[in-house]
């Protein structure tokens, strides 16, 4: 490469030497030319090899021993580490609790209105207002003067951080702990003030009720701040470990948030996040863990527990158990749960009856019913003969009644038919015709007196004795019974002319007493057909249910003749009978329980005849028999999977893996016997599980996240919040502190439940 030409102009200087020349050598060295030859031999070296023994790998070996901060390290300058790490999250804590917000919004607007601005201030247009510092700032000022080291790497920054918020879980916990001594010392107090002064503690002043009230707020947030301390210290070291690691990574306060909420949630995982996915391989979702909560609670009205298939009504699940009832080695398990099941159920329905009823038997409800009947009868004779009582205030007891509807009656009764006199003749009842003579005689008697008929009190104490006769639930065959009624309506309808006569207010109370007759009257011949029964008590029980599947005219009749304790009887005994297995499916006992023949005995009671047993002792009663009802209807869905272990393939199968098991055993192979052997077990294990009544209701329980994780959480975010002015921050440790609040009204009102 050339140079190019200078302007026109222009000359180049030499090179200027350099300043005073080169340097004079050294006494004793002199410059070697460059011709001349060079040394290839060393003599040798008489001095001692070097010693590289204590030299290691690390820095140290030849550092100084002491850090950045002046402290040398070790377990002193460890424990002062931790003593900066307690004062600032103390301050931290404080800060986050409302020292901070308390700072900001009064103490540094009081300091302003003090403040002077400095005349450079007014001229930069500079403010030399300086803020409050932090709480935390304030920990650490205080940290340094203390002279207590500072973290000096990111490792130790971590290692701080975690310090920092275990410190405030430790300060939460305790005030916490403090609370809870703070209501025990007002409980205490509060018995002693009761003791001593009992007057005024019986009266409740107004300060009793709420000191009363006060101790459930400080209940709670004692109980929240105090939840599980374990999971509170490790959940606080893990999320302020996370969130300090993403900070020294590079992240910003967001993801460090994040990065803190994730850390301290992960031990959760495994008082949670275990057991939710145990639940959910054997439960299945949320749907079905309300269907399990649901039947169990049906189940428990009779001191029992379903199955999962039949808690959950899954059909995969019953699948399941249709597969473990066949098996070898779970077909016993299912089959003991189903026969467990049925006894349950039966002695709970025999309880359930027997607290209705004492005697819940057919026998006992016809007793009951014909007590009730007897009693009922005799009340309805009872107000007859006191309305009739109030037209004798209005009649006199001499007044002559003509009997003229009577006699036509009787005459009509006692007379042949014409052209067939001697065979209707005979059949005439002679207790009717010796009626007709006899009142014949009377009133020819009372005309021959001088009177125009019977007295009335006469005619109402045949009438009277007449009713006895005619509507006695103790007639013989013979007894004329249709005629008798008439005989007897007829003797009414004569007194009733007689009170017309008496006046507006004797026919008044004569129509009263006649309408309240008739009322009762039919009535009582339906329960006259009731009771009057040949076999006995249970007879009459069965007459007293009979048509309940087309309606419930003679059980409603029955039951609202009936006291209440009758009324129990037999609600009792329906009850009971309705789950007795068929006579081929009893034992010896007789009290088996069928839930197909209780949804077969269910479905024959009209909805008339379900009001009328279950219906009248209030919405409880009808709640229960509905979930007993609804538990037959999942027995019954379910018991040919738990009972299906009689057939030919469950048999074969059981017999091909014990025969196959047995001839491994003896044949010598053993290495082919154990996944045989534990594929048996494994079907026992999952059968037990699906059937053992803890298990099963533990499934039915919700998995929550606990509660210890989250004061921990909540601390840290507020703290990080606070130190970075980060609004985003702030919102998750609301979210938090809101879930928080949320799951302890949660656990109180279970605890209360």
């Amino acid at each position: 490469m050339t140079t190019p030409p200078l302007p026109p102009g222009f000359v180049l200087d030499p090179p200027a030497p350099a300043p005073g020349g080169l340097p004079p050598l050294p006494p004793g060295f002199e410059l070697v030319p460059n011709d001349a030859p060079r040394i290839v031999d060393l003599p040798a070296v008489q001095a001692q090899r070097p010693d590289f023994s204590d030299v290691t790998a690390r820095v140290d070996s030849t550092a100084d021993q002491v850090m950045g901060d002046g402290w040398k390290p070790g377990f002193l300058r460890d424990v002062a580490m931790g003593g900066r790490s307690v004062l600032q999250g103390a301050g931290s804590l404080i800060g986050a609790l409302g020292g901070d917000a308390f700072n900001y919004a009064i103490t540094d607007p009081l300091r302003r209105l003090g403040h002077k601005p400095k005349l450079e201030d007014l001229l930069t247009g500079k403010d030399s207002f300086v803020p409050t510092a932090s709480y935390r700032d304030t920990g650490a000022w205080l940290a340094d003067k203390l002279g207590l080291p500072k973290p000096q790497s990111s490792g130790e920054r971590v290692a701080g951080d975690i310090g920092e918020a275990l410190t405030g879980t430790g300060l939460t916990m305790g005030l916490g702990g403090l609370l809870n001594a703070g209501r025990s010392g007002a409980s205490m107090l509060a018995g002693r003030a009761a003791a001593t002064n009992p007057a005024q503690a019986a009266a409740g002043s107004a300060v009793s009720r709420v000191g009363s009230n006060a101790p459930t707020a400080a209940q709670r947030a004692a109980d929240f701040l105090t939840a599980q301390p374990v999971l509170q210290t490790v959940s606080s070291a893990a999320g302020a470990g996370a969130s300090g690691a993403t900070r020294e990574a590079g992240g910003g306060e967001l993801a460090q948030a994040f990065a803190g909420v994730a850390g301290g949630l992960a031990p959760s995982a495994v008082t949670a996040g275990l057991p939710m996915t145990l639940r959910g391989a054997f439960r299945g979702g949320e749907q079905n863990r309300q269907n399990l909560a649901n039947v169990i609670d049906d189940f428990e009205q009779l001191g029992s527990t379903p199955s999962i298939g039949q808690g959950t009504g899954s059909w995969m699940r019953q699948g399941v158990e249709t597969l473990l009832a066949g098996g070898p080695t779970s077909g016993g398990v299912m089959a003991r749960f189903a026969s467990r099941q049925g006894d349950e159920i039966s002695s709970g329905l025999e309880g359930f009856a027997r607290r209705m009823s004492a005697d819940p038997t057919a026998e006992g409800a016809g007793k009951a019913i014909e007590r009730g009947v007897d009693a009922y009868t005799d009340r309805v004779r009872s107000l007859r003969a006191q309305l009739y009582d109030r037209v004798d205030q209005h009649v006199p007891s001499d007044a002559p009644v003509a009997l003229t509807r009577t006699q036509e009656v009787l005459k009509e009764l006692t007379t042949p038919t014409p052209g067939a006199a001697n065979t209707t003749g005979a059949m005439i009842s002679p207790e009717l015709k010796a009626l007709a003579d006899n009142i014949a005689a009377d009133i020819s008697a009372a005309q021959a007196s001088g009177g125009s008929g019977i007295p009335y009190q006469a005619v109402k104490d045949i009438r009277t004795q007449l009713g006895d006769q005619a509507f006695s639930f103790t007639l013989t065959p013979d007894k004329p019974t249709a005629q008798l009624r008439k005989v007897y309506r007829a003797l009414t309808d004569d007194m009733q002319e007689l009170a017309k006569q008496a006046g507006p207010s004797a026919e008044r109370a004569v129509r009263r007493a006649n309408k309240f007759y008739a009322d009762s009257r039919d009535r009582l011949e339906l329960l006259q057909r009731v009771v009057d029964k040949n076999g006995g008590p249970e007879k009459v029980f069965q007459a007293a249910i009979a048509g309940t599947r087309e309606g419930a005219t003679v059980l409603r009749q029955v039951m609202g003749s009936l006291p209440k304790d009758a009324q129990r009887d037999v609600t009792a005994a329906v009850i009971k009978r309705m789950g007795l297995a068929n006579p081929n499916g009893q034992d010896t006992a007789g009290e088996v329980f069928s839930a197909a023949s209780f949804l077969t005995n269910w479905n024959k009671l009209s909805p008339e005849a379900q009001h009328a047993l279950f219906n009248r002792f209030g919405p409880e009663m009808s709640q229960n028999i509905t979930k007993i009802a609804q538990v037959a209807e999942r027995i019954k869905q379910s018991d040919a999977i738990l009972r299906s272990t009689s057939g030919t393939g469950p048999n074969a199968a059981a017999a091909g893996y014990w025969g196959t098991l047995g001839m491994m055993v003896l044949s010598g192979n053993f290495g082919s016997t154990a996944p045989l052997i534990a594929t048996g077990a494994l079907a026992n294990a999952v059968a037990r599980g699906m059937t053992n009544p803890r298990f099963v209701r533990w499934l039915a329980r919700a998995t929550e996240l606990p509660v210890g994780v989250l004061p921990a959480q909540v601390n840290v975010l507020k703290r990080m919040a606070a130190e970075n002015g980060d609004e985003d921050v702030a919102l998750i440790a609301d979210a938090l502190s809101e879930q928080a609040k949320n799951g302890q009204d949660g656990q109180d009102q279970g605890n209360r439940e």
